[in-house]
């Protein structure tokens, strides 16, 4: 009776068992038939019902995380390769670490990415795969990632709400006159968990309108465009708004352009264009006019391109026919996938979406400088235009000032947490005001915009000289200094990998950037607010310093100095067909040099000829290597101001005998028209001694300043400071002492 309760028992766990594994297989066939038609939200859902059956089935968890990845449920994701990953270790799926490392980046983890795109590396080591060459770029990608966010632009971007967006996916937005059309893939029927149960289920074209500023639907396309056959997307337009191009895909073909005649708003029976290739999908079609010729810009992965999708372009002949498309190049296209493309006629701009130059997350939006046959090289657009999710669709509207894009960004202000789905935001920036004549009345004004810092490469101008002057004026000394980027970048990078590389590069662009260009700017800007005051007559007095980094000898770095002064001079002599040089030749403009050599340089900066890196390239010697215009005196002839003025600024004294006091003296006068009042003379250092307290100069007379500098504890080369305090402007000035003290023998 026991034996065969037992026998009973034992049949109806292997019958129970049985029934398991067909409902299992049967989950299993769905969700393989739903991934093959890349319906991945229906595949995530049966994979995860079929994985409740057995929950370590590693296959079973590697399609139901490539299902949810494809339906861009990242973080879900993230979890099932993270899951793999530490059961398989990349043996037998070497796929989900790539995949793991991909989400992190998207993900936000860029350090954990950097670490796991490193495994990649190793797991594809022995192999010249586009995984290989895809984990090296991302390792070098991360450190601009890791960097990038902090420098956000002014950008504003704004869903644009439930008029437009809904729970599916919205993509390829243009505007169209007063209207938006845009692509959708929005059901009629849903189940709960996304499935889909409409009979037609496709992307379609559809309008909305601006009303009382917020965007609202108002239909779709009429069936001319959007044929029930197809999946229908990325519209745009030509010129003249009388053609209409735009994406078909067939349920089991690739993708075509089609054009369409728009004519009394009506739409004619579309085309397809010739130049769609039978077995390569051809998409997202850009039309603009180049020097008064139609081109069209359009995404490919047709034979002959980098990989993955590629941008091409194609010029209509006089035969109104689209010539063979080009491939725009290596500089834009790259092993992986650019996409979406836009050019800007206006700013002479191509912008495009890519998942292989540096970017925060998936796909980010590019811009690239150029024309079809040569485009520079492609220039993250930053945050928050871009996010750590999908961004892509990039259409600038210079009309209305208002662009557009298509992102998956979890947008937490209108409650969309999910990645799953594209919606369309618009981008605005600031409006910049107007530039209207500015009205210099007191010096602080002018001094506001001080200093203006102005840098150069190493011994430039005119190296292996002692000259003090030069014949090249500053802004071709900035072309050339600019040209050595790359240099900069090779050298100070040189000896490192991975994330230091990459942060040295960046180090090094950010100085070029920040400083070296941004002086450049602030040198147009200041030089026009001192025209405006020399046109007003006033006499205007430049103090302008120079530095070095030490490398070089001091009286060759004095002479250097000087001539990088002089560069300046030579810019202002020269600019805007000289119109600075009747006010150079007056004096009415005159520029006090004042050459500090490398005396003030830093002590962490090498004076080691064979250590180039640090001497040289790296950015704390590049930092020293500059000209500062540093203070501006107004002497209008009507004003009743003081005026301080040395006879000289720098005193360099060679070498001197330790123990034996320095005698120092210098002028001071005052050249205004107010007495001027001196409050306080300080050396820097207790070591020095002044005669002088507080005094008073009246305009036109002279002073000189007397003092002593202790040497009986100083060793080496020095440099010592002797400032005076008054009622001028500005109101500190230095006079400085260089020498060398030496043992005494």
């Amino acid at each position: 009776m026991r034996n065969s309760l037992y026998i009973a028992v034992f049949l109806s766990f292997i019958l129970s068992l049985t029934g398991l594994g067909q409902s299992r297989n049967q989950y299993l066939k769905i969700a393989d038939k739903c991934f093959e038609k890349n319906d991945f939200v229906c595949a995530s859902v049966h994979y995860k019902t079929a994985l409740a059956y057995d929950s370590l089935d590693t296959e079973v968890l590697f399609r139901y995380a490539q299902s949810l990845r494809l339906s861009n449920e990242y973080p879900s994701a993230l979890y099932y390769y993270q899951k793999i990953y530490k059961k398989d270790g990349g043996r037998e799926y070497p796929k989900a670490v790539f995949w793991l490392a991909t989400l992190q980046k998207i993900n936000g983890d860029y350090l954990e990415s950097y670490k796991t795109w490193k495994q990649v590396k190793t797991i594809y080591r022995k192999s010249n795969s586009y995984e290989n060459k895809k984990a090296k770029q991302e390792i070098k990608a991360l450190a601009f990632a890791r960097r990038a966010e902090k420098f956000r632009n002014d950008a504003q971007v704004v869903n644009l709400g439930n008029g437009v967006n809904s729970g599916a996916s919205e993509i390829s937005p243009i505007s169209f006159g007063d209207k938006l059309i845009f692509a959708s893939l929005r059901a009629k029927n849903m189940g709960e968990n996304g499935e889909v149960f409409d009979e037609l289920y496709a992307f379609k074209l559809y309008e909305a309108e601006l009303k009382d500023s917020v965007w609202m639907q108002s239909g779709d396309l009429p069936m001319v465009i959007n044929s029930p056959q197809y999946q229908v997307a990325n519209g745009c337009f030509n010129e003249s708004k009388t053609e209409f191009y735009f994406t078909r895909c067939g349920k089991n073909a690739p993708c075509d352009i089609f054009v369409s005649k728009y004519e009394n708003g009506k739409w004619k029976e579309p085309k397809k264009l010739k130049l769609n290739e039978g077995l390569s999908t051809e998409t997202q079609p850009m039309s603009c006019e180049i020097n008064g010729e139609e081109y069209l810009f359009f995404s490919s992965d047709r034979k002959g391109g980098m990989g993955g999708m590629d941008i091409w372009y194609s010029k209509k002949n006089e035969n109104k026919e689209f010539e063979n498309p080009i491939n725009v190049g290596d500089a834009i296209n790259s092993p992986d996938n650019e996409v979406t493309p836009f050019y800007d006629v206006h700013s002479g701009s191509l912008f495009f979406s890519s998942d292989w130059h540096p970017g925060l997350g998936g796909f980010d939006v590019f811009s690239s400088k150029g024309t079809p046959l040569r485009f520079s090289r492609p220039k993250n657009m930053g945050a928050p235009i871009n996010s750590r999710w999908n961004d892509l669709y990039y259409f600038v509207d210079n009309q209305k000032e208002v662009n557009y894009l298509a992102s998956n960004r979890a947008d937490l202000s209108i409650n969309k947490q999910s990645t799953c789905c594209n919606d369309i935001y618009s981008v605005t920036f600031p409006k910049e005001i107007e530039p209207t004549e500015i009205e210099i009345k007191t010096l602080d004004q002018l001094n506001d915009y001080l200093p203006v810092t102005l840098y150069f490469h190493n011994d430039r101008p005119n190296p292996k000289t002692t000259s003090t002057t030069t014949n090249l004026n500053y802004l071709s000394t900035y072309k050339d200094y600019i040209a050595l980027l790359p240099d900069y970048e090779t050298e100070y990078s040189k000896g490192m990998t991975g994330i230091k590389e990459e942060e040295a590069i960046l180090d090094i662009q950010d100085f070029f950037k920040e400083y070296v260009e941004k002086g450049v700017k602030d040198l147009a800007l200041f030089t026009e607010l001192l025209f405006l005051e020399l046109k007003k007559g006033t006499e205007v007095e430049l103090t302008v310093k120079g530095f070095a980094s030490p490398l070089a000898k001091t009286d060759y770095n004095v002479n250097l100095t000087e001539r990088r002064i002089s560069s300046l001079i030579n810019y202002l002599s020269e600019i805007d067909e000289g119109k600075f040089l009747p006010y150079l030749n007056n004096n009415n403009l005159t520029i006090k040099r004042v050459p500090f050599g490398e005396y003030t340089a830093s002590k962490l900066v090498s004076d080691n000829l064979n250590d180039k890196r640090n001497s040289v390239y790296s950015r704390a010697a590049a930092l020293e290597r500059k000209i500062e215009i540093q203070s501006v005196n107004l002497k209008s002839k009507t004003d009743s101001l003081p005026h301080i003025s040395f006879d000289k600024e720098i005193l360099n004294l060679g070498k001197r005998k330790k123990g034996k006091p320095i005698e120092v003296e210098f002028e001071i006068e005052n050249t205004g028209n107010a007495p001027l009042e001196v409050y306080n003379v300080e050396g820097s250092c207790s070591c020095t001694v002044i005669e002088q307290g507080e005094f008073t100069i009246l305009q036109g007379e002279k002073r000189r300043i007397k003092a002593e500098i202790n040497t009986e504890e100083l060793f080496g080369e020095l440099t010592k400071k002797i400032t005076v305090f008054s009622n001028s402007e500005p109101k500190e000035k230095t006079f400085v002492v260089i020498f060398e003290i030496i043992e005494n023998n």
